[in-house]
Protein backbone atom coordinates (compact mmCIF):
# COMPACT_ATOMS: atom_id res chain seq x y z
CA UNK A 1 0.00 0.00 0.00
CA UNK A 2 1.62 3.52 -1.44
CA UNK A 3 1.87 5.96 1.85
CA UNK A 4 -0.89 8.18 1.57
CA UNK A 5 -3.18 5.89 -0.31
CA UNK A 6 -7.13 5.18 0.99
CA UNK A 7 -5.88 1.84 1.83
CA UNK A 8 -2.69 2.85 3.74
CA UNK A 9 -4.37 5.54 5.84
CA UNK A 10 -6.96 3.47 6.64
CA UNK A 11 -4.14 1.37 8.72
CA UNK A 12 -3.26 4.40 11.06
CA UNK A 13 -3.34 3.94 14.65
CA UNK A 14 -6.80 4.29 16.54
CA UNK A 15 -7.67 8.04 17.94
CA UNK A 16 -7.37 7.91 21.43
CA UNK A 17 -11.40 8.34 21.94
CA UNK A 18 -11.44 4.56 21.20
CA UNK A 19 -8.19 2.94 23.02
CA UNK A 20 -7.69 -0.98 24.41
CA UNK A 21 -7.34 -0.89 28.55
CA UNK A 22 -4.71 -3.87 28.91
CA UNK A 23 -4.73 -6.70 31.38
CA UNK A 24 -1.98 -8.99 32.11
CA UNK A 25 -2.00 -13.25 31.98
CA UNK A 26 -2.85 -14.17 35.12
CA UNK A 27 -1.71 -18.28 36.19
CA UNK A 28 -4.71 -20.07 34.28
CA UNK A 29 -6.04 -16.83 32.06
CA UNK A 30 -5.11 -15.50 29.01
CA UNK A 31 -4.19 -11.65 29.28
CA UNK A 32 -6.55 -9.34 27.07
CA UNK A 33 -7.52 -6.05 26.40
CA UNK A 34 -10.90 -4.40 26.49
CA UNK A 35 -12.89 -1.29 25.39
CA UNK A 36 -16.43 -0.33 26.21
CA UNK A 37 -19.56 -1.55 27.92
CA UNK A 38 -22.35 -3.44 26.68
CA UNK A 39 -22.86 -6.95 24.60
CA UNK A 40 -19.45 -8.84 24.66
CA UNK A 41 -17.69 -9.06 21.33
CA UNK A 42 -14.96 -11.18 21.58
CA UNK A 43 -12.31 -10.82 19.23
CA UNK A 44 -9.73 -14.34 18.74
CA UNK A 45 -6.40 -13.02 16.84
CA UNK A 46 -4.20 -15.27 14.48
CA UNK A 47 -1.21 -17.25 14.27
CA UNK A 48 1.91 -14.70 15.61
CA UNK A 49 -0.26 -11.54 15.35
CA UNK A 50 -1.62 -10.86 19.05
CA UNK A 51 -5.00 -9.28 19.71
CA UNK A 52 -3.21 -5.62 19.18
CA UNK A 53 -3.98 -6.22 15.82
CA UNK A 54 -7.73 -5.84 16.66
CA UNK A 55 -6.96 -1.70 17.69
CA UNK A 56 -9.21 -0.66 14.78
CA UNK A 57 -12.00 -2.82 16.28
CA UNK A 58 -12.00 -0.42 19.72
CA UNK A 59 -14.18 1.82 18.01
CA UNK A 60 -17.17 -0.87 17.87
CA UNK A 61 -17.13 0.28 21.35
CA UNK A 62 -19.51 3.25 20.42
CA UNK A 63 -21.91 0.89 18.45
CA UNK A 64 -22.98 -0.46 22.34
CA UNK A 65 -20.31 -3.62 22.52
CA UNK A 66 -17.90 -4.79 24.84
CA UNK A 67 -15.08 -5.37 22.77
CA UNK A 68 -12.36 -7.85 24.17
CA UNK A 69 -9.26 -9.42 22.28
CA UNK A 70 -7.51 -11.89 24.10
CA UNK A 71 -3.85 -12.99 23.61
CA UNK A 72 -3.59 -16.49 23.00
CA UNK A 73 -0.31 -18.27 24.94
CA UNK A 74 2.84 -17.63 23.47
CA UNK A 75 1.27 -13.84 22.12
CA UNK A 76 1.37 -10.71 23.29
CA UNK A 77 0.68 -10.05 26.79
CA UNK A 78 0.37 -13.92 26.89
CA UNK A 79 3.77 -14.54 25.29
CA UNK A 80 5.22 -16.20 28.57
CA UNK A 81 1.85 -18.40 28.52
CA UNK A 82 1.98 -22.11 27.77
CA UNK A 83 -1.68 -23.76 28.04
CA UNK A 84 -1.52 -27.01 30.21
CA UNK A 85 -2.88 -29.07 26.78
CA UNK A 86 0.51 -27.40 25.06
CA UNK A 87 0.68 -25.71 21.93
CA UNK A 88 -3.00 -26.89 20.71
CA UNK A 89 -6.25 -25.27 19.75
CA UNK A 90 -7.95 -27.13 22.00
CA UNK A 91 -5.69 -25.31 24.64
CA UNK A 92 -6.52 -22.32 23.43
CA UNK A 93 -10.03 -22.28 22.98
CA UNK A 94 -9.62 -23.76 26.81
CA UNK A 95 -7.57 -20.67 27.69
CA UNK A 96 -10.83 -18.42 25.89
CA UNK A 97 -13.65 -20.17 27.98
CA UNK A 98 -11.94 -20.04 31.32
CA UNK A 99 -11.60 -16.13 30.26
CA UNK A 100 -15.39 -15.99 28.94
CA UNK A 101 -16.30 -17.94 32.64
CA UNK A 102 -14.33 -15.26 34.40
CA UNK A 103 -15.76 -12.01 32.88
CA UNK A 104 -19.16 -13.88 33.30
CA UNK A 105 -19.83 -13.22 29.68
CA UNK A 106 -22.82 -14.04 27.98
CA UNK A 107 -24.28 -14.31 24.25
CA UNK A 108 -21.23 -13.24 23.12
CA UNK A 109 -20.55 -12.63 19.44
CA UNK A 110 -17.46 -14.44 18.64
CA UNK A 111 -14.86 -13.67 15.66
CA UNK A 112 -11.57 -15.62 15.15
CA UNK A 113 -9.09 -14.32 12.65
CA UNK A 114 -7.19 -17.26 10.74
CA UNK A 115 -5.92 -19.40 13.65
CA UNK A 116 -8.56 -17.53 15.82
CA UNK A 117 -10.95 -19.06 13.72
CA UNK A 118 -10.20 -22.48 14.43
CA UNK A 119 -10.15 -21.03 18.29
CA UNK A 120 -13.63 -19.97 17.66
CA UNK A 121 -14.74 -23.38 15.76
CA UNK A 122 -13.21 -25.49 18.90
CA UNK A 123 -15.49 -23.16 22.04
CA UNK A 124 -18.38 -24.62 19.45
CA UNK A 125 -17.16 -28.18 18.78
CA UNK A 126 -15.83 -28.68 22.30
CA UNK A 127 -17.87 -27.46 24.78
CA UNK A 128 -21.56 -28.84 25.88
CA UNK A 129 -24.64 -26.99 24.97
CA UNK A 130 -25.48 -26.36 28.05
CA UNK A 131 -22.27 -24.26 28.25
CA UNK A 132 -22.35 -22.86 24.87
CA UNK A 133 -25.96 -21.28 24.73
CA UNK A 134 -26.00 -19.05 27.26
CA UNK A 135 -22.76 -17.70 26.67
CA UNK A 136 -21.97 -17.66 22.38
CA UNK A 137 -24.78 -16.35 20.32
CA UNK A 138 -22.97 -16.69 17.13
CA UNK A 139 -19.48 -17.56 15.98
CA UNK A 140 -17.36 -15.86 12.93
CA UNK A 141 -14.46 -16.19 11.00
CA UNK A 142 -12.34 -14.13 9.12
CA UNK A 143 -10.56 -15.61 5.83
CA UNK A 144 -9.84 -19.08 7.16
CA UNK A 145 -10.12 -22.28 5.93
CA UNK A 146 -11.82 -24.77 8.16
CA UNK A 147 -8.69 -27.53 7.01
CA UNK A 148 -5.62 -26.19 6.49
CA UNK A 149 -4.42 -29.35 4.50
CA UNK A 150 -5.53 -30.17 0.78
CA UNK A 151 -6.98 -33.02 -0.68
CA UNK A 152 -8.59 -34.57 -3.57
CA UNK A 153 -12.07 -33.74 -1.39
CA UNK A 154 -10.66 -29.63 -0.04
CA UNK A 155 -8.81 -28.25 -2.77
CA UNK A 156 -9.11 -25.09 -0.75
CA UNK A 157 -6.25 -25.12 2.29
CA UNK A 158 -3.53 -22.92 2.63
CA UNK A 159 -1.94 -21.55 -0.83
CA UNK A 160 -4.86 -23.88 -2.75
CA UNK A 161 -2.15 -26.83 -2.01
CA UNK A 162 -0.94 -27.54 1.28
CA UNK A 163 0.71 -31.15 2.57
CA UNK A 164 1.34 -32.27 6.21
CA UNK A 165 5.40 -32.54 5.14
CA UNK A 166 5.16 -28.99 4.34
CA UNK A 167 3.36 -27.91 7.76
CA UNK A 168 6.39 -29.86 9.22
CA UNK A 169 8.91 -28.51 7.39
CA UNK A 170 7.45 -24.68 8.20
CA UNK A 171 7.02 -25.66 11.96
CA UNK A 172 11.08 -26.79 11.83
CA UNK A 173 11.81 -23.73 10.29
CA UNK A 174 10.02 -21.48 12.56
CA UNK A 175 11.82 -23.39 15.81
CA UNK A 176 15.25 -22.16 14.09
CA UNK A 177 14.72 -19.29 12.63
CA UNK A 178 11.73 -17.42 13.42
CA UNK A 179 12.81 -14.14 13.49
CA UNK A 180 14.59 -14.46 9.87
CA UNK A 181 11.34 -15.34 8.62
CA UNK A 182 9.15 -12.33 10.19
CA UNK A 183 9.12 -9.96 6.84
CA UNK A 184 7.94 -13.12 4.63
CA UNK A 185 5.36 -14.32 7.16
CA UNK A 186 4.38 -10.79 7.61
CA UNK A 187 3.80 -10.09 3.47
CA UNK A 188 1.47 -12.55 3.79
CA UNK A 189 -1.32 -10.39 5.61
CA UNK A 190 -1.78 -7.31 2.93
CA UNK A 191 -3.65 -8.08 -0.07
CA UNK A 192 -2.32 -9.29 -3.06
CA UNK A 193 -0.02 -6.28 -4.81
CA UNK A 194 -0.01 -4.29 -2.25
CA UNK A 195 2.56 -3.07 0.86
CA UNK A 196 1.94 -1.41 3.92
CA UNK A 197 3.48 1.36 5.01
CA UNK A 198 6.64 1.24 6.63
CA UNK A 199 5.24 2.05 9.88
CA UNK A 200 2.92 -0.57 10.10
CA UNK A 201 5.16 -2.79 8.66
CA UNK A 202 7.58 -2.44 11.54
CA UNK A 203 4.59 -2.68 14.03
CA UNK A 204 3.38 -5.99 12.92
CA UNK A 205 7.17 -6.77 12.70
CA UNK A 206 7.36 -6.29 16.35
CA UNK A 207 4.25 -8.09 17.21
CA UNK A 208 5.59 -11.16 15.59
CA UNK A 209 8.96 -11.00 17.03
CA UNK A 210 7.83 -10.83 20.71
CA UNK A 211 6.08 -14.29 20.43
CA UNK A 212 7.48 -17.03 21.29
CA UNK A 213 8.85 -19.55 18.38
CA UNK A 214 8.53 -22.68 19.97
CA UNK A 215 4.64 -22.52 20.85
CA UNK A 216 4.28 -20.60 17.03
CA UNK A 217 5.89 -24.12 15.74
CA UNK A 218 3.23 -26.15 18.29
CA UNK A 219 0.39 -24.50 17.15
CA UNK A 220 1.32 -24.94 13.56
CA UNK A 221 1.71 -28.24 13.52
CA UNK A 222 -1.59 -28.55 15.19
CA UNK A 223 -3.56 -26.07 13.01
CA UNK A 224 -2.60 -28.93 9.99
CA UNK A 225 -4.20 -31.70 11.88
CA UNK A 226 -7.75 -29.91 12.34
CA UNK A 227 -10.62 -30.37 10.23
CA UNK A 228 -13.85 -28.32 11.19
CA UNK A 229 -15.64 -29.52 8.08
CA UNK A 230 -17.88 -31.49 10.18
CA UNK A 231 -18.24 -29.12 12.86
CA UNK A 232 -19.32 -26.42 10.21
CA UNK A 233 -21.69 -29.02 8.93
CA UNK A 234 -23.38 -29.61 12.31
CA UNK A 235 -22.85 -26.75 13.84
CA UNK A 236 -26.09 -25.66 15.76
CA UNK A 237 -24.76 -21.93 16.72
CA UNK A 238 -25.19 -19.40 13.87
CA UNK A 239 -22.32 -19.11 11.78
CA UNK A 240 -20.72 -16.62 9.28
CA UNK A 241 -17.36 -15.68 7.74
CA UNK A 242 -15.72 -12.68 6.52
CA UNK A 243 -13.10 -12.86 3.98
CA UNK A 244 -10.50 -10.48 2.32
CA UNK A 245 -11.46 -10.33 -1.12
CA UNK A 246 -7.65 -10.12 -2.29
CA UNK A 247 -6.19 -12.66 0.28
CA UNK A 248 -3.07 -13.91 -0.26
CA UNK A 249 -3.31 -17.21 1.38
CA UNK A 250 -6.51 -18.29 0.10
CA UNK A 251 -8.10 -18.53 -3.33
CA UNK A 252 -11.27 -17.07 -3.82
CA UNK A 253 -13.65 -20.10 -4.57
CA UNK A 254 -12.53 -20.85 -0.48
CA UNK A 255 -16.05 -18.38 0.75
CA UNK A 256 -18.37 -20.56 -1.79
CA UNK A 257 -16.95 -23.77 -0.44
CA UNK A 258 -17.21 -22.85 2.91
CA UNK A 259 -20.62 -21.62 2.71
CA UNK A 260 -21.57 -24.92 0.91
CA UNK A 261 -21.07 -27.25 4.12
CA UNK A 262 -23.13 -25.31 6.16
CA UNK A 263 -26.71 -23.74 4.73
CA UNK A 264 -27.15 -21.36 7.29
CA UNK A 265 -23.96 -19.93 7.62
CA UNK A 266 -23.14 -16.29 6.02
CA UNK A 267 -20.34 -15.21 4.32
CA UNK A 268 -19.06 -11.71 3.12
CA UNK A 269 -16.11 -10.28 1.39
CA UNK A 270 -14.28 -7.21 2.30
CA UNK A 271 -13.19 -5.51 -1.46
CA UNK A 272 -9.75 -5.03 -1.96
CA UNK A 273 -9.00 -6.57 1.34
CA UNK A 274 -6.18 -8.80 1.97
CA UNK A 275 -5.99 -11.85 4.73
CA UNK A 276 -6.03 -9.70 7.37
CA UNK A 277 -9.04 -7.15 6.03
CA UNK A 278 -9.95 -5.91 10.19
CA UNK A 279 -6.09 -4.59 10.08
CA UNK A 280 -5.94 -2.99 6.59
CA UNK A 281 -9.07 -1.60 6.01
CA UNK A 282 -10.19 -1.44 9.74
CA UNK A 283 -13.29 0.96 8.97
CA UNK A 284 -14.62 -1.20 5.46
CA UNK A 285 -14.39 -3.99 8.05
CA UNK A 286 -16.01 -3.16 11.26
CA UNK A 287 -18.73 -1.64 9.05
CA UNK A 288 -19.30 -5.11 7.24
CA UNK A 289 -19.04 -7.17 10.71
CA UNK A 290 -22.07 -4.79 12.25
CA UNK A 291 -23.78 -5.52 9.43
CA UNK A 292 -23.12 -8.80 9.36
CA UNK A 293 -24.35 -9.05 12.73
CA UNK A 294 -27.75 -7.04 12.68
CA UNK A 295 -28.48 -9.45 9.08
CA UNK A 296 -28.22 -12.36 11.97
CA UNK A 297 -29.83 -10.66 14.27
CA UNK A 298 -33.35 -10.01 11.99
CA UNK A 299 -32.88 -12.84 10.01
CA UNK A 300 -32.41 -10.84 6.75
CA UNK A 301 -30.37 -11.57 3.77
CA UNK A 302 -28.29 -8.47 2.95
CA UNK A 303 -24.93 -6.40 2.53
CA UNK A 304 -22.91 -3.43 1.53
CA UNK A 305 -21.75 -5.20 -1.97
CA UNK A 306 -24.07 -7.55 -2.81
CA UNK A 307 -21.68 -10.46 -0.79
CA UNK A 308 -23.28 -11.72 1.87
CA UNK A 309 -25.51 -14.76 1.32
CA UNK A 310 -26.91 -17.29 3.57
Amino acid sequence: MAPGSAASSSTAPPSTAHRFTEHPADHDLPGWREAGTGRPLLLLHGWSVPGQAFAGQAALAQHGYRVIAPDHAGHGLSARSRPAAGGTIAGLAGGVARLIDALALRDAIVVGWSMGAMVAWELARGRPSAWLAPRIAAVGAIDMTPRLLTGPDWPHGLHGGYTATQAGQMAAQVRRHWHGMVPLVGAGLWAEGEEPSPGHAARVRDWMLGCDAGVLAELWLDMARQDYRPMLREATVPLFCLYGERSRLYRPPLAAATAALQPALRVATIPAAGHSPHLEQPRAFNTALLRMIAGMNQGRIGDESGTIRR
